[in-house]
């Protein structure tokens, strides 16, 4: 009897859940990233009015369809390889990375030349020749579940990516197909927990297939949160009333905006913008004061440079480092930068104080 494989996808004793890394955004670590933008890229204009709304309210990503397909093919089918151009320059324009889905095996590559993110919708969840594509790629991947689907099912679309060699995969959970007419499929919040108990790989959310509604949207993204999801997806658009693809769930500005703010996004940002200017200030501090120090050396004739010196600090940095669960490696190579540039305003400092001596 041929034993079972040992599923990558599955969570192992000792295996910690995987952080999926786009650009500086992280899924997996416990921080909470949005992914936002329109069903469908219409326009620059449009798309470029989008990103400059997620952007400004903390969204992580941006992401919109590129390639669509619909239930009916009266249906808007999108922009094609024009839309991919136009959401790469929306997403360098704002910064932000930028995630669409794709639908055929031979769009792979030109999607992955444009985007940072590669999405596998629900309707190709088990589109294998599709996966064994994306997983040949470099992009890390979101699979969004199916309505009908299983997790054990979700799961072995997951194991189709990584066994073609990558590893960056993320879920989404978007909702199972339901029976009331109010919701267009019901978001199950027990799946989050489930999920990650069963597997290593990232959770995240998208409560706009199951709301059906914008005002549905944020009460089940607040609970995605609670619940431990490792991130959200909604749809905004900057004008719903005028979207070309959708099903009503678009939220208009001010709906993300409320959004972001219940989140508590916003305010989470404005601390690290307060806590990187109290940075600056006290680098400046030291700054100053190791100037001070060189010059108090360079009359009395000392060495600048005390290697056992800066070998104690960055000791000392990797120990603090420890303590409030920061990688030690990071500390130290903050630290060598540090000194390094207190060794060449050191030099610079008194080098023109010597100059200024001599005339």
């Amino acid at each position: 009897m041929t034993e079972s494989p040992i599923l990558k996808s599955h969570r192992r004793p000792g295996i910690a859940t995987t952080v999926v890394t786009v650009n500086a955004v992280k899924f997996g670590d416990g921080s909470y990233p949005v992914v936002a933008g329109p069903i469908a890229v219409e326009s620059e204009e449009q798309i470029l009015d989008a990103a400059r709304v997620v952007a400004e309210h903390g969204g992580s990503i941006l992401r919109a369809g590129t390639f669509l397909a619909g239930s009916s093919p009266y249906q808007y089918r999108g922009l094609g390889p024009d839309a991919l151009w136009m959401l790469e320059h929306a997403g360098r324009e704002t910064r932000l990375p930028v995630s669409t889905e794709v639908l055929e095996p031979d769009h792979v590559d030109v999607v992955a030349e444009r985007v940072d993110v590669i999405e596998v919708g629900p309707d190709n969840m088990q589109n294998f020749v599709l996966l064994r594509a994306v997983g040949a790629t470099s992009r890390p991947i979101i699979i969004h579940r199916a309505s009908a689907a299983t997790i054990d099912e979700w799961l072995l679309a997951a194991e189709y990516v990584l066994d073609a060699g990558n590893e960056e995969v993320i879920l989404c959970e978007r909702g199972s197909r339901g029976f009331d007419p109010r919701t267009t499929d019901t978001l199950d919040i027990s799946v989050i927990p489930t999920a990650q108990g069963m597997s290593h790989l990232p959770v995240i959310v998208d409560p706009s297939p199951a709301a059906g509604h914008p005002e549905l949207v944020q009460p089940l993204a607040l609970a995605a949160r609670s619940a431990g999801a490792d991130g959200l997806m909604v749809p905004f658009h900057p004008d719903p009333s005028h979207a070309l693809a959708g099903n009503g769930s678009h939220l208009d500005p001010d709906g993300f905006a409320a959004l972001m703010e219940a989140l508590g996004i916003p305010s989470l940002r404005d601390e690290i913008d307060r806590i990187d200017r109290q940075v600056i200030r006290l680098l400046g501090r030291r700054l100053r004061s190791s100037i001070d120090i060189a010059r108090i050396k360079a009359a009395r004739d000392l060495a600048m440079r005390s290697p056992d010196r800066e070998a104690e600090l960055i000791a000392e940095m990797r120990e603090d480092a420890v303590a409030v669960g920061m990688d030690p490696a990071y500390a130290e190579e903050l630290m060598n930068v540090v000194l390094r540039h207190s060794r060449a305003a050191q030099a610079g400092a008194v080098g023109r104080d010597e100059e200024l001596a001599e005339r």
